[in-house]
Parts: structure tokens; sequence; C-alpha cells
């Protein structure tokens, strides 16, 4: 096994991948995925997600690293001898054949005997909910039909690993939510080892078992979701999953095992559990929308101010209010029969707990960035 640990689907080490001599898509990667694990990358375009998984494919080579797949190292191994099935993000479904040949076409290339492939299609059909659709024409499909025989194909030829490129991103939202749960539910019936990339936080926090949040080439974190979510370990990784507000500021001091934090906006208190000393620190003070009150509930945060209500978004049971203090904005989650009380342009308390915010200290594992850039988006 040289060395790789038992229960690994997927082992990457130092992986480095060059487009030319100028784009550098991925910067020395490491992860582990574990067999039957459901594990979601997470990043915005151009970070390396889809290079990622084509490496994974045999699709593409990598210019130095290790890849381990089933315990074996897979330099120069061919795509068919894998063990592993690709769903690409445009389904790729061959608008010449019916939906029976596309889910077979795997198990012809494998030379399998006809009565086999009938019957794995015609479970694979029933797999992805598609049974009476054998002699459809991809043209015949909605997009969410082209979606799932693409699915029933990749399955068919039985995976150890399946991976799924941005597999929903093309349909609507309804759709998505329903592919969601369709994936969740094939990944516990089938026990088989799920990779998907995406952009789209929703996805990753509902699917994964563990995810990993890249940017530009680069792993920011890897966790569960609840990690990533609660204790964000970079600047990036806080911004990309999830809404958060993120304000700059300096530590000036410690009162047991609170933080005081100067920003522009005020001194805030955070319970922070590093052990590091922090004090003399510039920092980025977050906290999430759904952990700040409003007016009378706030009174007995031991953080907080007044903000002016600048704008809104309807989320149905919760509204998005955005409250303004000089040149800072914070997002509040207000619970909708409560934001109806509030009015455009009035001030109103609003504030938060001390063990419900957190202090980051990275702006990012790519060196040399700053902090407030980073809060920024810039």
């Amino acid at each position: 096994m040289g060395g790789i640990p038992l229960g690994k689907a997927i082992v990457v080490k130092n992986m480095v991948k060059w487009y030319g001599k100028e784009v550098l898509a991925l910067n020395k990667i490491s992860f582990e995925v574990d067999e039957g694990e459901f594990f979601v990358v997470i990043g915005p375009s151009g970070c390396g997600k889809s290079t990622l998984m084509r490496i994974l494919a045999g699709i593409l080579d990598y210019n130095s690293g290790e890849l381990y797949i089933q315990g074996q190292n897979m330099k120069d191994v061919p795509p068919h001898k894998r063990d592993l099935s690709l769903m690409l993000e445009t389904y790729a479904v061959f608008p010449h054949m019916n939906v029976f040949y596309n889910i077979a076409f795997g198990l012809r290339m494998m030379r399998k005997d006809k009565e086999y492939i009938k019957r794995k299609v015609k479970e694979a059909l029933e797999l992805v909910e598609m049974s009476g659709f054998e002699n459809r024409s991809p043209l015949e499909l909605s997009g969410g039909q082209r979606q799932r025989v693409a699915l029933a194909r990749s399955l068919v030829i039985e995976p150890s690993v399946l991976l799924l490129d941005e597999p929903i991103s093309h349909v609507d939202y309804m759709l998505q939510r329903k592919l969601m749960e369709d994936f969740k539910i094939l990944h516990k019936k089938l026990g088989i080892t799920f990779i998907l990339t995406t952009h789209m936080q929703e996805h990753a926090l509902t699917l994964a078992d563990r995810m990993v949040v890249m940017n530009t080439g680069v792993i920011e974190q890897i966790g569960t979701p609840d990690e990533v979510y609660r204790t964000p370990k970079t600047v990036f990784a806080a911004r990309f999953v999830g809404d958060i507000n993120l304000v700059p500021g300096e530590v000036v001091s410690k009162e047991e095992k609170e933080y005081i934090v100067k920003t522009d906006v005020g001194e805030f208190r955070s319970l922070s559990l590093n052990e590091d000393d922090l004090v003399g620190k510039k920092l980025a003070y977050a906290i999430r929308p759904e952990f700040i009150k409003v007016d009378n509930d706030a009174k007995a945060c031991e953080n907080k101010l007044k903000g002016k209500l600048v704008r809104y978004y309807f989320f149905g049971n919760y509204v998005e209010c955005v409250f303004a203090k000089d040149n800072v904005e914070l997002k509040v989650a207000v619970p909708a029969e409560q934001a109806i009380k509030l009015r455009f342009d009035r001030k109103y308390l609003i504030g938060w707990r001390s063990d419900e915010s957190m202090l980051i200290e990275k702006p990012s594992v790519i060196e040399g960035l700053n902090i407030e850039d980073v809060i920024y988006g810039k």
C-alpha cells in the first residue's frame, strides 16, 4: 500500500498542476477521502475544482505529487482502469442514442453480454426513477431528466467512486433541491464514495459529510460543514461558506477568556478558544447574521451598537435586514413577523453574544494578502 492508510478511497499528496508555464491550477494540494464518504469540493470559478476532478478521472495528468485510488498509485493509469465514474457538468448525453443505449454505453465498452446489460440498465433506470424511458430520445427529455440519464450511465458500471462535477448548477432551483435529496438517498443506498464539486454553499452544506474549500489552486480548509461554518480558519473560508459579517479590527486587551476588539464602529467582545495571545493583532471580527438580535432582544447582549436599517431582502420565514453604522454594514437574519415592524432609515439597537462571534486571524492560506482586502472581496 506504500504507506497509504486503510479505508481511504482517495489520497492526494502535494499535487501540482500547471497549464503551460504561466497558470498554476493546483498548488501542492493534499487531502484524503474516506471510503463511502460524501466529499464536497467547493470554491469559486477558476479555483481548480474541475481540474482536480479531471485528474482524478485520468483525463488530465499532473506535474508532481501523488494520487492513490483504493490504495493504488494512479500515475499513468488510464481512465478505464480507475474503478470510478465521472459525471460532467454538461451531462454529455449522446443525442444520437436513446436512453437505453446512453446508459448502456459503458457496459458495452466493457463487453458485457446483452442480458447483463439489459438487467443493469433496468436497475439503473429504477434507481434514478426513470423506468419506462428506455426508448426516449435525449431531445425529448427535460434538463433534469437528461441529468438523471447521465447519472444512471455513471452508476451502471458500479464504480467504487462517483465523481460529480457541478452536477446540478444548470437546472432550476426547485429541481436542484429535489436532486440534492436524490443524491443523499442514492449515496446512502449505494454506500459508495461520492465526490462532488460546486460553487454553491447550499449544495456543500446540505450534501457533504466533509468538505474542502478551495481558492485559486490551494486548500483553505477541510472539515465537516459544521466545522467550516462555525470555526472558519481563514477569512476566505468564512466568506465563501455561509453569510457572515466581517469587520476589520485590532485586539486591544483580554479579560479572562474574552478578547476586546477595537473596530471602526466600536469595541466588541469575543469569547475565544484560541490559546495564543491575540493582544495587539489585527484580524477579522466575525458574526453570522442569524446570531444578531434586534431592538429589545439585543439589550441583554454583551455587544451592541445602533444601526440604521438601509435595505432588506425577503426570504420567506426570515428577512435579511442590513443595518449601517458609518461605513460599516451588518446583515441580520430577522424573523419575518418581527421584520414587518421595522422601518427604513430608522436606527435600531442590534446586539450579539460574545460566544457567538469569531476572531479570524488569517486572510487566506495564500501569503501576502491583506485582511481588509479579503473581507471586502478585493
